[in-house]
């Protein structure tokens, strides 16, 4: 199959929305397009000592996926990151591996599968019944396919990251109903409890509550008999009432009856859960009359009855679950409440005044927790109390201490809401205390009181607030305008009832507010997150497109932010990161939107955007970092590179404005203009790049890159002094790349330093080899570019020392050429790093300068024997004056500080005279000669008599090209 043909099929099957079947299409349409006998696309299992297929086509056909071990396979190659290739004999080389004999494979070829962030997460292998004599093409679809499939897997793994935290979620709410279904029975019961005139038939009702509100499948009573040590069964109700038949349960710790939960309550007086039932040794002996019934799970609590009567409580479910800390809370509530009234029938007479007071609190504080909640129980809690005014506060996060209002009355109409601090208040001086009463004298001794609430009041009682772990969340303040009477102790064990009731409901609404807020917001700077930007940017987007207005969307990048977190540690990372996203948000307006997506990576969305409005919202964006950062001490100066897109021009949904405006910020990042406004080329450049990165990997690991060497000549005599060493790049299928294009990727990628050093030893050995053949070898030295990075290395001296020991090359035979502004990103290391080369016989050559701004104070201790004069300068100075000056300045400032200058780009003789003329000493350029390479360089300068070199006019060496 031609290659065309083999890419227009590729291009149609990653053009496939992911499904279930994607995998097993992909497999089928890859097979057919790179013609393989058997095809798998295999996801490496973590350890990466086995593998997994997604999936498997052998013969055209889907077979079922198999697991197998990497060792003794080719695609245990495959493994190390790079594409393998086997064209014939595979099974001789790997005769371990029984599913290439199986198959009959003559041939295999396996590429690896990679995630952005180059980990490797799987592989995509073709096995042939016959030798592969041109595994080009199929190598390429390979290798589109393998990104597409990595990208695949990356998305199921961030599926399944976000269904985790739903299930996590979705257990919490369900705890959170079965906890509030708990509260609704505990107000139910109260309310039987406090109605009901008979004993049993409160235990009855109570039962057919539980059964018929609460859930349960069985509920019953059962009273502790002391001779026997049996527990008779009193009331009940539900599905399975025929068990308590079958069953004879018992309280004695010696008989094997007396194991399950009901025999343990009634012996410790706690409650007791148990689940699953069936396969407890406990229940061993009602196991089988539970499995009839399809009973999985008991809770047991303690009745008090009455005088010494010993009593229990069995809730029974159908299904195997663990009660939360909060509901079995309830449930002991709600058997100790019912307790409380059986004991309270048999004292009607004494307490029907108390009946009727308890019933209002108990409808107040076990009331469906509403908007309203708090005004009720307000209300409540005046009348039963009989205060003037009644407060329930919430305790504000802070210091200093202070609260603030949920809801208040005063002579039963609702108080506007207020906050205050403690200080000054009677609840300020001592908030341990769990209660205090103050009798009279409140309005002279805190006047703050009056001023909060309008009038004077003569007495105060308040009682804290606590959650379950007993920190104080807030406070209930009693007012009275008349004093109280001294000992005052009137029904303070109702105000007990209240606040357990509002501290109840504080911290529930506490849980779902954090709850959502971990969901929804970043913890370190307090924005929206990904999570919740993405649906806020789905509804814009949505918004927008019934509308028919614009929508922008920016991707902010911190840049370098790394070199923060790296050197001052995360610590102040984060520190600088909360003080970025403040600045941020200050200066948004209304219908501007911050969020964090994670790292130093910001959002920011404009709705009803132009490009004029979008440019604005850039600006104030860019101005805010424009003050350094202070942060312990340290002054950080940060930037930020800045992408915007348009909905709808640039993106139909969410997903696809968001990668482009991540195009677009890293267009802006690598030109160093702040910001850019997406364009689709922009996305072809990418994917360019892509391509230009996976190839020249390729291509360094198999040493397919070249070196060119152009003279270096003395302007004064003519004659050769030296070459600079230049990369090339020929690519099979992209041809000839640019120096430009591929050393930026290179940088890009992280990759420079690798092909700084391959570049330093080859020139090292093409050295070492023209000196070993004795031919008039150069008469200087050979010069060597160093990228900024490589410079920022404090092991590089020893890297380069360790590559010509190698070589068998002196320091002094080569030059090192780093530009003017890669030395200026870390001057004061720059110095100590050319001090310790120059130490070692390196020479060092400042390149292209002119064009990097640099300080003459870092320049006269910067180490250098000469400086390149940037051939942007030499190619205009015969007809613009400024760069002929600064062509004279550069070389009269080399002179004072006694270096040498060589002019880059010299192609006319006229740009040769004025050079020497001017007092340059070195030149290099096409008027002399093209790069050549090796052997074509050691042919045309290298020999004995340079016959070919020709002085011209004033001492100019002519060109020979």
């Amino acid at each position: 199959m031609d290659a065309r043909t083999a890419f227009r099929l590729l291009a149609d099957g990653l053009s496939r929305e992911p499904a279930r079947d994607f995998f097993p299409w992909l497999a089928l349409r890859l097979a057919s397009i790179v013609e393989a006998d058997a095809l798998a696309i295999v996801r490496v299992i973590p350890g990466g000592r086995a593998a997994h297929t997604l999936s498997l086509c052998i013969d055209g056909a889907i077979v079922d996926n198999v697991d197998y071990v990497l060792a003794g396979t080719p695609c245990e190659q495959v493994t190390e990151h790079r594409v393998c290739l086997f064209a014939r004999d595979v099974v001789k080389d790997f005769p371990d591996d029984i599913m290439l004999a199986d198959l009959g494979a003559e041939a295999y070829l396996g590429v690896p599968v990679l995630t952005l962030d180059d980990k490797l997460v799987g592989l995509i292998a073709a096995i042939y019944r016959r030798p592969l004599t041109n595994g080009g093409v199929a190598q390429e679809v390979l290798s589109i396919a393998a990104a597409r499939v990595g990208s695949e897997l990356a998305n199921q793994r961030a599926e399944f990251a976000l269904a985790s935290t739903e299930r996590q979620l979705a257990d919490t709410h369900h705890r959170l109903a079965r906890t509030n279904h708990a509260l609704t029975l505990l107000r139910l019961v109260n309310r039987v409890v406090i109605r009901s005139a008979d004993e049993m038939a409160l235990l009855s009702e109570v039962c057919r509550l539980a059964v018929e509100e609460g859930g349960y499948q069985l509920a019953w009573t059962g009273l502790a008999q002391g001779e026997e040590k049996r527990i008779m069964p009193l009331t009940c109700s539900g599905e399975g009432q025929e068990f308590l038949d079958e069953c004879r349960f018992s309280w004695s710790a010696e008989s094997p009856e007396g194991q399950a939960p009901c025999g343990r309550t009634i012996r410790e007086q706690t409650a007791q859960l148990l689940s699953p039932l069936v396969t407890s040794p406990d229940y061993a002996p009602f196991a089988d009359a539970a499995a009839r019934y399809s009973l999985a799970t008991e809770v047991a609590l303690p009745l008090h009855l009455g005088s010494d009567r010993q009593g229990v409580l069995v809730l029974l479910m159908n299904t195997a679950l663990e009660v939360s800390d909060d509901e079995l809370m309830l449930l002991q509530e709600l058997a100790d409440n019912l307790s409380w009234g059986v004991s309270a029938l048999r004292l009607r007479r004494e307490q029907e005044r108390m009946q009727q007071v308890v019933l209002d609190v108990a409808e107040a504080v076990t009331a469906r927790s509403n908007d309203q909640f708090f005004s009720h129980l307000a209300q409540r809690l005046a009348g039963v109390m009989m205060a003037d005014a009644a407060l329930i506060m919430r305790v504000d996060d802070g210091v200093p201490l202070s609260a603030s209002l949920e809801a208040g009355v005063v002579d039963g109409q609702p108080v506007e809401n207020f906050s205050f601090e403690f200080s000054g208040m009677p609840c300020g001086e001592n908030f341990h205390s769990a209660e205090r009463v103050i009798t009279q004298g409140v309005a002279t001794d805190f006047p703050l009181i009056e001023r909060l609430m309008g009038e004077r009041f003569q007495a105060w009682v308040d009682r804290r607030l606590e959650d379950a772990s007993g920190d104080a969340i807030g406070v209930i303040i009693l007012l009275f305008r008349q004093p109280l009477m001294a000992g005052y102790d009137s029904p303070r064990h109702l105000l007990r009832i209240f606040a357990a009731g509002a501290a109840a409901e504080l911290e529930r609404r506490r849980s779902d507010s954090h709850i959502r807020h971990l969901a929804y917001f970043d913890p370190g700077t307090g924005l929206p997150n990904r999570v919740h930007f993405m649906e806020r940017l789905h509804g814009a987007i949505l918004k927008s497109r019934q509308e028919g207005h614009r929508l922008a969307l920016m991707f902010l990048d911190l840049n370098r932010f790394k070199e923060i977190n790296d050197s001052q540690g995360h610590d102040v990372g984060d520190q600088v990161l909360r003080e970025v996203a403040t600045r941020f948000a200050a200066c948004l307006a209304r219908g501007e939107s911050l969020a964090r997506l994670g790292g130093d990576e910001f959002v920011v969305m404009v709705e009803r955007a132009d490009e004029i409005h979008s440019a604005q919202v850039v600006g104030r964006l860019l101005n805010a970092l424009a003050n350094p950062v202070l942060c312990d001490g340290h002054r950080f100066n940060l930037d930020v590179s800045i992408g915007v897109a348009f909905y709808p021009e640039d993106g139909d949904g969410p997903r696809e404005l968001l990668k482009n405006t991540d195009i677009a910020m890293y267009h802006a990042k690598e030109c160093g203009s702040g910001y850019r406004f997406y364009a689709p080329e922009m996305g072809r450049d990418l994917s360019r790049r892509l391509i230009l990165a996976t190839r020249l990997k390729e291509a360094l690991k198999n040493e397919k890159l070249e070196l060119r060497y152009q003279p270096i000549v003395a302007l004064g005599s003519g004659n050769l002094v030296g070459a600079e060493v230049l990369c090339r790049w020929f690519d099979n299928e992209l041809g000839w790349i640019s120096p430009i294009e591929f050393i930026a990727v290179a940088e890009e990628r992280g990759m420079i330093s690798q092909l700084g050093e391959w570049v330093m030893s080859d020139a090292c050995r093409q050295l070492a080899q023209w000196e070993e053949m004795q031919v008039a070898v150069l008469p200087e030295r050979l010069y060597v570019n160093l990228a900024a990075r490589q410079f920022d290395d404090p092991l590089l001296t020893q890297q380069l020392c360790d590559i010509v020991g190698r070589a068998g090359v002196s320091p002094d035979r080569l030059g090192l050429e780093i530009t003017e502004g890669g030395f200026m990103q870390d001057p004061e290391q720059a110095v100590r790093t050319t001090e310790q080369l120059c130490k070692r016989g390196f020479v060092l050559s400042i390149d292209d300068f002119g064009t990097g701004y640099s300080s003459l104070t870092y320049l006269k201790r910067f180490a250098a024997y000469a400086v390149k004069i940037d051939k942007s300068f030499v190619s205009d100075m015969l007809t613009d004056s400024n760069d002929y000056s600064i062509i004279e300045t550069i070389i009269a400032m080399a002179d004072r500080l006694g270096l040498r200058t060589v002019a880059e780009g010299v192609e006319t003789q006229a740009q040769a005279s004025a050079l020497k003329s001017m007092g340059c000493n070195l030149a290099q350029g096409y008027l002399f000669s093209r790069p050549l390479a090796a052997e074509e360089f050691q042919r045309l300068w290298l020999v004995e008599s340079n016959p070919s070199m020709n002085v011209v006019g004033d001492g100019v060496v002519a060109s020979r090209d």
